[in-house]
């Protein structure tokens, strides 16, 4: 048996081992499209970027993702394609826009990958060694190879697609030219000695001026550019000494003592021991009882444990009064004053120890999110819940919506999730809050209905008077991005929020959202009476924005009536703050409703100029329209394609040249239209290709009509005979003619 026993072993560790497949699970963010995979604590692994795609290495042999439901979270605007070619084989992205991908560990086992608009960079720079040369055609580089010399006397090999996501930022030395072919070894030399010294940093090549914050050193450095520059043609060499380099460093470290800032230790923040089990109004007693002493003096450690005291209570407010008790220069002082903010949910003090504390790992990441009201790509999770969960019964009722919002706001799912179940077990957290946090939830999970009944049940709790107002601004927004209505009870509700809240810091909000829900009911003569009350502030962003959004929603729901009521004729500070798409949209009615004038004064506004290149046939029509078609030409001038050319053929036919409107109607590809201007025009032949078209037809019959015959060599009567049988032909093509006419 043992030995049966022990076949059956040696054949199960035999078969080949199943591949672990892990999910990649996806989350669309304003600014970023990010990924999460699990992977085990300690896992190399490498990303890749180049252009229009990245590439993901795990070293883990049998690792297989699942990426099936990721686009089902994520639209295609960042992120295009997700490929893995086998188990192992490396993860490929495709990217839709200049993007890319930055990726970190978060609590050791979660893979985050974000991917973002790449910033705009500097132009290429370029080292014109001999200016007055030019590499011959089909030559290479000198035998000197300076990349080549670099790389072996620094020992690093510089690879434009394995720059590290997160890491330093690396120069890339491939946008500069190589030496010419034929030059001296040492200029080649000199070459490959200034790469080197750009790799150890001792060297700087920038296309801009350079600054330093010493004088002395600046002088130094535009002496010897200028010198560099009459010698060698290298304007754009920025050179310092390895000392310099070290003793900048240490200046910016002196100046920017925020940047290495130290965890906060766990014993300052030991919010649950500030506190016992008795009964709040004794503890109260006490504290206040040994406030004061001998001569009304404030007893300072008295003080400071009635603030502790308040701050474990969620009293932030009484906190903040009782820290003027104390001493400015008491220990710790500050660091109270945060914590009495974070619990209030207000803004934090401007020297406040707790900022950018967010990935400690201990309690300080949990208080560093409280305090400054966002969690930043490189919170500690793992942190924040572990320090969530010491928090006496009360402060996790409290503070775990509002933790679970932050952390939902940053794209932290998972934690967030993790949190409101938390919540939800205790039982005694505020139901409208937790609501809020799962339907922002839901946003993330692009779960459309679950979000819209979280929202709902928010609107219509009786208790959530906070949370009401502002779920009832978010529902309003998911109808206007999904382009649908909003009900008249809504609408009602909207309006008597912005009676209630018109002096509260949310007013302006509510008074937008009520706005853009009387654009979605269609109720557009009041949406525009609101925006031009005379009580709007008129220059604000918000109002700008909401003017386009109205305009936008008119342009493509409103009747022909209402359209050109309130937009054909917009105010000035209301026409300047819509929008180049709007503009777009808006100058396009105008055109297929004849109203041409109108439609050039938004097609070509001053401010958009740059972007007009996109309007030009809007312009080219509106131009038509007016009876202007030489300017329509001009329009079209840099312009191509078949919209583009029947425009053009247009605008000739009204300029009375058929000959060029036929040819631009061939390069468009209608020959039928072409055969008819050239017959017009009164050519001679009709056009190439186009004798099988009605008009190429009725081109052909003209020209037998027009020819003349030889006179008959015979007999009158034969003579006779042949003029008869010629009148038949001709009154029977004539009448083939006339009815090929249309």
């Amino acid at each position: 048996m043992q030995r049966i026993l022990a076949v059956f072993l040696l054949l199960y560790l035999a078969l080949p081992v199943a591949a672990a497949e892990v999910e990649v699970r996806s989350g669309e963010h304003q600014s970023f499209t990010r990924l999460v995979m699990r992977i085990p604590s300690q896992t190399k692994w490498t990303l890749e970027n180049s252009t229009g795609s990245a590439r993901l290495k795990v070293d883990l042999p049998d690792l297989k993702l699942d990426y099936g439901e990721v686009f089902d979270r994520v639209p295609r605007k960042r992120l295009s394609e997700l490929h893995q070619e086998k188990a192992g084989a490396p993860l490929e992205l495709q990217f839709a826009c200049d993007c890319e991908a930055r990726a970190f560990v978060q609590g050791g086992t979660l893979l985050v990958i974000d991917i973002r608009d790449r910033p705009a960079s500097d132009p290429p720079l370029v080292l014109p060694l001999v200016p007055e040369r030019v590499l011959a055609s089909g030559d290479g580089v000198g035998a000197d190879h300076p990349i080549e010399d670099r790389e072996e006397d620094s020992g690093v090999a510089v690879n434009p697609r394995s720059q590290p996501s997160g890491g330093a930022s690396q120069h890339t030395f491939l946008d500069f030219s190589a030496p010419m072919a034929g030059e001296r070894t040492v200029e080649n030399r000199l070459y490959s000695r200034i790469m080197r010294g750009v790799d150890q940093e001792v060297l700087a090549l920038s296309p801009r001026e350079a600054t330093d914050p010493d004088d002395q050193i600046s002088a130094a450095q535009a002496a010897l550019t200028e010198t560099l520059a009459a010698g060698l043609g290298l304007p754009n060499l920025r050179v310092t000494t390895v000392v310099d380099r070290d003793l900048r460093a240490a200046r910016e470290g002196t100046a920017s003592p925020t940047i290495a800032r130290k965890c906060v230790d766990d014993q300052k923040l030991a919010v649950p021991d500030w506190a016992d089990d008795s009964p709040f109004s004794t503890q109260y007693a006490v504290l206040r009882d040994g406030l004061y002493g001998e001569f009304d003096r404030i007893n300072a450690q008295a003080a400071l444990a009635l603030v502790r005291f308040y701050i474990h209570f969620g009293f932030g407010d009484e906190a903040k009064v009782n820290l003027e008790l104390l001493q400015p220069a008491s220990p710790d002082r500050q660091l109270l004053a945060s914590l009495a903010a974070a619990v209030e949910g207000r803004p934090a003090p401007v020297d406040n120890p707790l900022a950018g504390l967010q990935g400690c790992d201990n309690d300080a990441a949990m208080w560093s999110v409280l305090s400054e009201r966002h969690a930043p790509e490189t919170t500690n999770t793992n942190a924040v819940l572990r320090s969530y969960g010491r928090l006496p019964v009360h402060l996790r009722a409290y503070l775990g919506p509002v933790l679970g919002e932050y952390l939902t706001d940053a794209g932290f799912v998972d934690a967030a999730q993790q949190l409101v179940r938390a919540v939800e077990r205790s039982d005694e957290g505020d139901k409208a809050s937790i609501a809020v946090v799962e339907a922002k939830l839901a946003g993330l999970k692009n779960e459309p209905a679950v979000q819209e009944q979280k929202l709902t049940e928010v609107i219509e709790d009786a208790s959530a008077s906070t949370h009401a107002p502002l779920a009832l601004i978010d529902l309003i927004e998911k109808r206007w991005v999904e382009g649908g209505d909003v009900t008249e009870q809504e609408l009602l509700l909207a309006a008597s929020f912005v009676h209630e809240y018109r002096r509260s810091e949310i007013g302006p909000q509510i008074q937008t959202a009520y706005v853009i829900a009387q654009a979605l009911s269609a109720q557009f003569d009041e949406a525009m009476k609101t925006l031009l009350d005379p009580g709007q502030d008129r220059k604000s962003q918000v109002w700008r924005e909401t003017v386009d959004r109205i305009v936008k929603r008119i342009t493509s729901h409103g009747d022909d009536i209402t359209f050109l009521r309130h937009v054909a004729m917009l105010e000035s500070d209301l026409f300047l703050s819509v929008n180049t798409d709007t503009v777009t949209q808006v100058a396009r009615r105008l055109n297929d409703l004849g109203f041409f004038e109108d439609a050039l004064r938004y097609a070509d506004r001053p401010q958009d100029r740059k972007s007009r290149p996109a309007r030009v046939e809007i312009i080219a029509r509106a131009t038509l329209g007016t009876g202007r078609p030489h300017r329509a030409l001009l329009e079209l001038e840099t312009a191509s394609g078949p919209e583009v050319e029947r425009l053009r053929a247009q605008a000739m036919r009204e300029a009375g040249a058929l000959e060029q409107a036929a040819e631009a109607l061939t390069r468009a590809g209608d020959l039928e239209a072409a055969s008819r201007y050239l017959w017009l025009a009164g050519a001679e032949a009709p056009i190439d290709g186009g004798e099988e078209t009605r008009f190429g037809g009725i081109h052909l019959m003209g020209r037998a009509l027009l020819e003349e015959r030889e006179p008959s060599s015979g007999t009158p009567l034969a003579a006779a005979r042949e003029m008869v049988d010629d009148s038949a032909r001709v009154r029977d093509q004539i009448d083939s003619l006339l009815n090929r006419l249309p």
